[in-house]
């Protein structure tokens, strides 16, 4: 077809109609399936040698049509291949990357054997023997183990655990001699699993705005553009940009990043801290996580313990395995949302530690730019990745506002007590601990 035609998308309206008026019905059917002659910018693979492809874009940019196209070359080209398809959940997989309007089914090659899709076994399978398994990005153990040449990732954005989720697929993407994914997502701000990928030196990304889309209504590019120009949403869900830090954050990315290290040796803290944020309402999110001291004067973050969905009885014994497994000397907890309550559940539970009750008498970033302060000046590290924790820290700022993933920073609360009670509230006495 290309020597039949120039690019479609380099002509002009007039111009593609005489075009098309010259083709033969044949022709036309092998230009309508001839990707690259409707492919606009940024939806075609990269040339080099990477191991990931970023797809970032605005909504309507065309991201899962790229990501089907880029599957069916490689189906083409690679023969019987296993390839991973990871969304947010196994549901969004099928709606969205199988069965969707441009999911694989609907975007088959004219004249070649169309995949199959096995509901039973969640899994795509193609002419020549390949096959494409559905995963979740909210289930990581489902990635332990298989091994992949090829992997699609749609909307890392929305996935429950990006990091670990992410960290499974790369550990099992080696078959072959070029293992590749492709990441097709609208950015989020503060989410440090994207980041990181961005960052990779193997990584490299296209995308644009949803404008670029030439078949898109105008009409809905306009609507958008009234309701969300020059918002936060709007350069991230229309103009696809990865935002940076929101303004007055009290956690840059930079600083998160610069403040990871290794988890310390449990022997050599003297002082471990479970900080509890109890949720306000049921179903709501229990903010648990563990901090700890050690002989130098250091805090480290140690544990996110963090749970959403149970009950008063199930957070309460999530907090007592927490302070189990991190060898914990104390429970601080909140108890705005009653105290009595809160510390009734906690040794119902047989949270038999002792038990510091506090009460959020000022604004949250009052609480917290004591402790961000530590972190800047080196005195707090992160003993990992928390990318649930560093997305809310990143949404808390010094206006008091909060910007961040959910209507409340309950893992930071969490955090932002737990630091307080190990290095600015009154000291206790230091013990040596044993592992």
């Amino acid at each position: 077809m290309g020597m039949l035609a120039p690019r479609i998308g380099r002509l002009d309206a007039g111009q593609r109609l005489r075009l098309l008026d010259a083709l033969s019905a044949a022709e036309l059917r092998a230009l309508d399936g001839d990707w690259s002659e409707w492919a606009h910018a940024g939806q075609q693979a990269p040339e080099g040698d990477w191991r990931t492809w970023v797809l970032m874009a605005g909504r309507g940019f065309g991201k899962t049509r790229a990501g089907a196209e880029w599957l069916h070359a490689l189906v083409r080209e690679s023969g019987a291949v296993r390839i991973a398809l990871v969304a947010a959940t196994i549901e969004e997989a099928r709606r969205v990357m199988v069965e969707g309007p441009s999911g694989l089914l609907a975007t088959a090659p004219h004249g070649g054997v169309r995949p199959s899709f096995e509901a039973s076994r969640q899994r795509v399978v193609f002419a020549n023997g390949a096959e494409a398994v559905l995963f979740s990005g909210a289930n990581p153990d489902a990635l332990r183990g298989p091994e992949h040449h090829f992997a699609w990732c749609d909307e890392l954005a929305k996935w429950r655990h990006p990091q670990e989720s992410w960290d499974m697929l790369q550990l099992g993407l080696r078959a072959g001699v070029a293992p590749r994914a492709l990441v097709t997502t609208t950015p989020r701000a503060g989410l440090a699993a994207l980041r990181g990928i961005l960052a990779s030196p193997d990584t490299v990304a296209t995308g644009g705005a949803s404008g670029d889309n030439p078949h898109l209504a105008r009409s809905w590019l306009d609507a958008m553009a009234d309701a969300y120009g020059g918002t936060r949403r709007g350069r991230e869900e229309i103009d696809g940009l990865l935002d940076p830090d929101i303004e007055g954050t009290l956690w840059p990315s930079a600083l998160i990043e610069a403040c990871r290290g290794p988890a310390p040796d449990p022997a050599g803290l003297v002082r471990v801290v479970i900080g509890v944020d109890p949720p306000a309402s049921a179903g709501g999110t229990c903010g648990i996580v563990a901090c700890g001291v050690d002989a130098d004067g250091i805090g480290h973050v140690l544990a996110d313990h963090s749970a959403s969905g149970l009950s008063p009885e199930g957070w309460a014994l999530r907090v007592a395995a927490a302070a189990e497994a991190c060898m914990a000397d104390r429970v601080v907890v909140e108890t705005n949302q009653g105290g009595d309550m809160v510390r009734a559940v906690l040794r119902a539970a047989n949270v038999r530690l002792p038990l510091r009750t506090v009460t959020a008498t000022r604004g949250k970033s009052a609480r917290a730019e004591p402790v961000a302060a530590l972190f800047e000046s080196g005195g707090v590290r992160l003993a990992g990745r928390f990318d649930a924790l560093e997305a809310e820290l990143m949404g808390m700022t010094v206006a008091g506002s909060y910007n961040g993933p959910g209507r409340s920073p309950d893992r930071a609360d969490a955090m932002v007590w737990a630091i307080w009670a190990l290095m600015l509230a009154a000291p206790a006495p230091p013990r040596v601990r044993t592992a």
